[in-house]
């Protein structure tokens, strides 16, 4: 099992690693087109349309990583006055429900996906990429940002019962 967990690790890392490159190439694309428009009257036509798949990109590969971490943003107001058991169960609990929702989207975006290149779907823009290149990033950052979340469920829950278990035995 340790073994998985690393190649998650692994993934969830690269995943992010990469998303980190595309914000880099966006602060450095985005200024260099704005020079060549106003100085040079040259953009750089392709930027503004790469510039909007970078920013679907970026979530998608980071988000995972994100939760590993624990650097969503989180509403505290009921569960910091719970018991600590009672906000393990409850963490596992919703842990598990967006583990579920993550691999609906997972679903969602791999048949929207699989659609687009039947069809051979192209966006009409400037670098006329196929739909599915784009597209694909969806499936594959909430399938894995589903396994984060299912990992963690999984720990809450494997908690609550090891502490349950240390509880009958010191009765």
């Amino acid at each position: 099992m340790r073994a998985c967990h690393r190649i998650v690790d692994v993934v969830e890392n690269g995943f992010a690693v990469i998303g980190g490159l595309l914000l880099v190439l966006t602060i450095l694309f985005v200024p260099v087109d704005v020079i060549g428009r106003f100085l040079f009257n040259r953009p750089l036509a392709w930027v503004y349309e790469v510039t909007e798949y970078i920013l679907l990109l970026i979530p998608c590969f980071g988000m995972a990583w994100l939760a590993r971490i624990d650097g969503h943003v989180v509403v505290d107001i009921i569960t910091s006055r719970l018991s600590r058991e009672t906000n393990r169960k409850l963490s596992g609990f919703v842990y598990a429900v967006v583990a579920l929702v993550c691999w609906f989207v997972t679903y969602w975006g791999t048949q929207v996906t699989a659609k687009s290149y039947r069809a051979g779907a192209i966006i009409e823009n400037v670098l006329q990429t196929p739909q599915w290149l784009v597209y694909i990033a969806i499936p594959a950052g909430f399938f894995l940002c589903g396994l984060e979340f299912a990992r963690k469920a999984l720990a809450n829950l494997s908690d609550i019962e090891a502490g349950d278990a240390a509880a009958t035995s010191a009765l």
